[in-house]
């Protein structure tokens, strides 16, 4: 069985990454309204997407490993 406990220095990791995967979010957006090729501008919007959700999966967790550790 997995263990839900979380050290704190892996809250302190997640909350590195969701910071640089916000941080490169924001870029592919902001980009996104300068390319012109159609297979590039699908590529990105596709990242974006996948980034948008790995994003919120973390936050959740980030959520929960906070109130875990404030117990």
């Amino acid at each position: 069985m997995k263990s839900q406990e979380f050290g704190v220095h892996e809250v302190t990791d997640m909350r590195e990454i969701i910071n640089f995967k916000g941080s490169c979010l924001a870029q592919s957006k902001e980009r996104l309204e300068k390319v012109e090729n159609e297979e590039l501008k699908l590529l990105i919007e596709k990242s974006a997407q996948l980034g948008t959700t790995s994003l919120n999966q973390m936050k959740n967790l980030l959520s929960k490993a906070s109130t875990q550790i404030t117990q």
